[in-house]
């Protein structure tokens, strides 16, 4: 009896080793250079990652060839990988990126949040924003916020979707000649997916931060005003709102009360951006 469990145990330990081996190979590229799978042949690699998907494999190694198939852009391969795991949060995120692939945002988003990968989600958003690929960054971020939308527990995700869409909104708007209707709608759509963060979520200081800067873009300076001191009451030791409340009385003309609010933010933190902006705007 003991020698069948060790065949066995050792069975196993050769069948983990050969999945580590193959997995390690079939992720070479993200290798570090120098390492021993950056040294395997070519032809080996390749025979490696084309294993027929019908085959009889372990899920962690088909869930590997997945992702290796859709980080070379061969969805068609990933697919078939894909479609033979088992159910899982892994299988939902790949079938999300697979969606993506083929331009279905709906079918993305919906495969991606039933993965509970929210997280993930809006980092991809980011990631499109700051490829500069606002497009499908927009078309991402309002189909979060649509899906969300049919689900009341999730207020807290559906405040922070608003936030982030306000964010590729501002981006859109970015793209077009200051003064255009396009810019003008795309700042208006900002400011507003801001609020509805705000209604969402009131005592969240980066939503009232991020509408006040907004309504600053409209020229809004009562509103833009309003925002910075409820964010201030919010966090009384955040040097943002001050230096919002500064740059209002800037743009008023009022110079003495923009420098007092300076000279408090900077009590707060020199360093932070918002502070740094007013002192250049006000020259000292």
């Amino acid at each position: 009896m003991r020698g069948i469990a060790a065949l066995a145990a050792a069975l196993v330990v050769c069948a983990l080793a050969a999945i580590q081996v193959v997995s390690s190979v079939a992720l070479r590229g993200s290798a570090q250079a120098g390492s021993w799978v950056r040294l395997v042949p070519a032809p080996l690699a390749a025979q490696i990652e084309g294993i027929n998907p019908a085959y009889p494999l372990p899920p962690a190694l088909r869930l590997v060839l997945a992702r290796e198939a859709l980080a070379e852009n061969d969805p068609a391969r990933g697919q078939a990988y894909v479609a033979r795991m088992p159910p899982s949060g892994d299988r939902m995120v790949l079938e999300g990126r697979l969606a993506e692939a083929r331009g279905d945002v709906p079918d993305a988003v919906r495969s991606y949040l039933a993965a509970g990968d929210l997280d993930d989600l809006e980092a991809r958003v980011d990631d499109l924003r700051s490829a500069g690929q606002i497009v499908p960054a927009l078309a991402l971020a309002r189909e979060i916020v649509a899906r969300l939308q049919s689900d009341p527990t999730q207020a807290d995700a559906l405040a922070q979707a608003y936030w982030n869409l306000g964010h590729v909104e501002e981006s859109k708007a970015y793209q077009s000649w200051v003064g255009s209707a396009e810019r003008n709608q795309h700042e208006r759509l900002a400011a507003a997916a801001y609020a509805r963060a705000v209604a969402l979520a009131p005592l969240q200081e980066r939503y009232l931060i991020a509408y006040a800067n907004q309504q600053l873009n409209l020229a809004q300076l009562d509103a833009a005003a309003t925002a910075f001191s409820r964010a201030q009451n919010v966090d009384p030791a955040s040097a943002d709102p001050l230096a919002g409340l500064g740059e209002v009385a800037h743009r008023r003309g009022d110079a003495a009360a923009a420098r007092a609010y300076l000279s408090r933010a900077r009590a707060l933190d020199p360093h932070s951006d918002a502070v740094i902006r007013l002192a250049r705007e006000l020259g000292t």
